[in-house]
């Protein structure tokens, strides 16, 4: 079926509204109804012009335009960057344009909009705001701040002004959003805005703990400044984040035609921070009562600290400006930015955001392709319709490839296409995509089996083939052989593999250089991490094109080398192998999770091998064993064995380490029923109690013993050249396991404790324990020399 996009209803910008394209606005409650239609008739909006008393305001970054009606548009096209950034430029060269436009009498209102595709404003200059904790202290930070809010507070006070937004408005941009008068949001699948800045371990510094509160309300805006909760511009209309949503074409057109109508008065600027029915009086209470508003915030703190673990000082910080302000409803006043600026300045310089911040550089870092010339890629091929072909296939088609899915049978096909497409239903329902953007990505996808015919002239136009079938070196040999007697002589031969040599794959290839591993992390759909390995023979062509893909396909490529393990789960390895010696010492080996959760990782150990499947678990453990020998020698391997002959095989062959309650019952009865708890398997139990070595442990002490098995084999692995930098080191520890993000990563956090006193840490856990901790010779070399990973 060919699907061809409806022409847009709406007519270009640059020309009159048509009366059945007027229909698809919104018209503001208390705006006259026949006013857009009458502007329409009287095309006062056709013309937008440079005026010498306004043009001569432009600066590089932002130009200045007449357009009819009294409105000026200043256009936004920061120099210099792919995006619109609050920094130098931004308080440079804006603040005496606005204040020349404010003093323009023949100015009556201003449009702000960007130039740039699929931007607004994409948020503060993050290297900025480093820089300024590292060399500026406190008293900058504060400066800095308090310089942005009061040019905020200019443009809230001012004239009429409309920020007509399309793209990305994020963080300060949508600061400088909520301080515009009135906001209209290109429904574009690129418009997106939020205040992410929790995530960066800060808090919205331009304005955002003040206006987003009194706009919506406490309630209302506290997951959006706790979570930074992002939304597409219809979703942030329903959240009265914006005022207005139109079609991308009309953007321009719609700002200019809002402006006129406010300034001319036919249209109010609608009244912000009025709530109705129930929500009103709870916001009253709040403001009023303290019994209402601890109330609040003690559940509020409550979820954040069952969430975060308490590693994460900003959205504490954050709840605590945003009470003190709702008291007497002080948001936006001189007290409110006052706390807002202190508050951002404090949390500016804790390590919890300089680690924070570093992922957040890493993560920009990993979007450029480090290799050169890599092919362009139109078409994959996809062997194994399971989760992981699935998956892969997926994300490929949500980004614009086609797709061709192989399975052996149609019943497997079938599988794997009902995975893909309640996917892509989920987000319908969630408003995330709509159904006409499903049907024309299920419309990439081409499902084949072996019992087709005609899959092989299919493949023939593949570029690249990821193979995801079992684990087994024979079935990948057959896949070789078999692609590279349909495929053309330039087609690249991925494989999923996550244990097996890449260089042992390509082994029977007649062109290995055209083969390479593609590691990627289960469910790929949510998991950003994908390693890439190139064999010894493997081209740079071939390297390049392979994270050039997953760079398409929306991953984070880490390049590796061809080890067993590869990097994360040689990592993951002696972190298992630890956890093993424990798990047969303390009293309640459930004791490793609660230790390994509040050290900051997402999921403990124990957890862990019941996820991906204990089998899975041991089976690496015993695939690393030969390679790494003493470093991964603690766990006793009888009670390993006899754990799998007891049946624990993990959660979804309901027997693994933990016994997880079944669905509760529904109605009353699951109303009035007691939490289910999470317990020992006593199966488990039972298959490890003759291999006891009973022991007590603090959790601190299970805390340093298990993550310094993982830190320590990171550091052996950028020793060995496993990882190219200790930013990759990092970025695939935090996006492959979840290493505390607020660390920023196995050797930040080293970088943090000091290497001297870690490798002090290592040693002496090798005296007690073992050489198993014994610490990398790497380590060891930088503590001698006074060195950090990241200086």
């Amino acid at each position: 079926i060919m699907l061809r996009r409806p022409r847009p209803a709406i007519a270009l910008a640059t020309r009159a509204l048509s009366r059945a394209a007027l229909r698809q606005y919104t018209r503001p409650a208390n705006a006259p109804r026949n006013n857009i239609f009458a502007a329409a008739k009287q095309n006062r909006f056709a013309g937008v012009r440079a005026m010498s008393s306004v043009a001569d305001l432009s600066s590089p970054s932002y130009k200045v335009e007449m357009a009819d009606g009294g409105v000026a548009v200043v256009r936004m096209d920061m120099q210099g960057s792919p995006v619109n950034l609050i920094g130098d430029i931004f308080m440079t060269e804006l603040p005496p344009i606005v204040k020349g436009l404010e003093a323009d009498p023949a100015v009556k209102a201003i449009v702000f909009i960007s130039s740039k595709k699929g931007n607004f404003i994409a948020g503060a200059d993050v290297a900025r705001i480093t820089d300024l904790a590292k060399n500026g202290g406190k008293d900058a930070l504060k400066t800095e701040v308090e310089n942005l809010q009061g040019f905020m507070n200019e443009i809230e006070a001012g004239k009429p002004k409309i920020a007509a937004i399309g793209g990305s408005c994020l963080g300060g941009g949508a600061e400088f959003a909520l301080a515009c008068h009135y906001r209209i949001a290109s429904d574009a699948s690129s418009t997106i805005i939020g205040l992410p800045e929790v995530g960066l371990g800060l808090l919205p510094a331009g304005g955002g703990t003040n206006r987003l509160p009194k706009l919506l309300g406490v309630q209302n805006a506290l997951p959006f400044l706790l979570q930074g909760a992002q939304k597409k511009a219809k979703q942030a209309k329903s959240a009265k984040l914006v005022d207005l949503t139109t079609d991308p074409n009309q953007l321009e057109t719609a700002a200019l035609l809002a402006a006129r109508q406010i300034a001319d008065g036919s249209m109010k600027i609608p009244k912000r921070g009025e709530f109705k029915g129930m929500y009103k009086y709870i916001e009253e209470a709040v403001q009023k009562y303290d019994f209402a508003r601890n109330y609040v915030f003690k559940q509020a703190t409550a979820q954040v600290m069952k969430a975060s673990g308490g590693h994460y000082p900003a959205p504490l910080k954050i709840l605590e400006i945003v009470k003190k302000n709702a008291k007497g409803n002080k948001h936006a006043s001189t007290k409110g930015y006052d706390l807002e600026a202190d508050g951002f300045a404090d949390l500016a310089l804790t390590p919890e955001s300089a680690g924070l911040k570093s992922l957040f550089f890493g993560m920009t870092s990993l979007k450029k392709n480090p290799f050169k010339n890599p092919k362009p890629v139109k078409q994959i091929g996809v062997l194994g319709a399971g989760l992981m072909g699935a998956g892969i296939a997926e994300v490929s088609m949500a980004k614009g490839l086609t797709v061709a899915l192989k399975d052996l049978n149609p019943k497997g096909l079938q599988v794997g296409e009902k995975n893909i497409i309640a996917s892509f239903d989920k987000k319908v329902k969630k408003k995330k995509m709509s159904t006409f953007d499903k049907n024309v990505t299920m419309s990439r996808l081409i499902g084949l089996t072996d019992e087709d015919p005609f899959w092989q002239t299919h493949f023939k136009n593949c570029d690249v083939v990821v193979e995801a079938v079992f684990e087994d070196l024979g079935v990948k040999h057959k896949v070789v052989k078999d692609m590279e007697a349909v495929g053309r002589e330039d087609m690249i031969i991925a494989t999923n593999t996550s244990s097996l040599p890449v260089k042992d794959v390509a082994s029977v290839a007649a062109r290995p250089e055209n083969v390479v591993g593609m590691h990627y992390f289960s469910p790929v759909t949510a998991m950003q991490l994908l390693e890439i390995i190139p064999h010894e023979g493997t081209s740079e062509e071939v390297t390049a094109t392979a994270v050039q893909l997953g760079l398409k396909q929306g991953k984070l490529p880490i390049v590796c080398k061809d080890v067993p393990g590869f990097f994360v789960n040689r990592c993951l390895g002696p972190y298992i192998d630890e956890s093993m010696v424990l798990a047969f010492e303390v009293d309640n080996y459930m004791q490793l999770d609660k230790a390994m959760k509040a050290f900051g990782l997402p999921i403990g150990p124990m957890a862990l091998a019941d996820e991906v499947g204990v089998e899975v678990a041991f089976h690496l453990h015993a695939n690393l064993r030969a390679d790494l020998g003493d470093r991964i020698g603690g766990a006793n391997i009888a009670g390993m064995e006899a754990i799998k002959a007891a049946g624990i095989k993990g959660k979804r062959f309901g027997s693994g380490f933990l016994s997880y309650p079944g669905k509760a019952p529904g109605g009353i009865a699951g109303m009035l029923a007691s939490k289910p708890q999470i317990k020992p398997n006593p199966v488990a139990v039972q298959a490890m109690a003759p291999f006891k070595k009973p022991a007590s442990y603090e959790d601190e002490e299970i805390q340093t013993r298990i993550s310094a098995r993982f830190i320590n084999e990171a550091a052996f692995c950028l020793q060995d050249g496993v990882i190219r930098s200790a930013t990759d080191g990092d970025m695939a520890s935090i996006f492959g396991i979840g290493f505390p993000p607020f660390t920023g990563g196995p050797f930040r956090y080293m970088d943090r404790v000091g290497i001297q006193k870690y490798v002090d840490v290592l040693s002496r856990l090798s005296d007690k324990y073992g050489v198993r901790f014994a610490p990398a010779p790497l380590l060891v070399d930088m503590a001698k020399s006074g060195k950090k990973f990241h200086e």
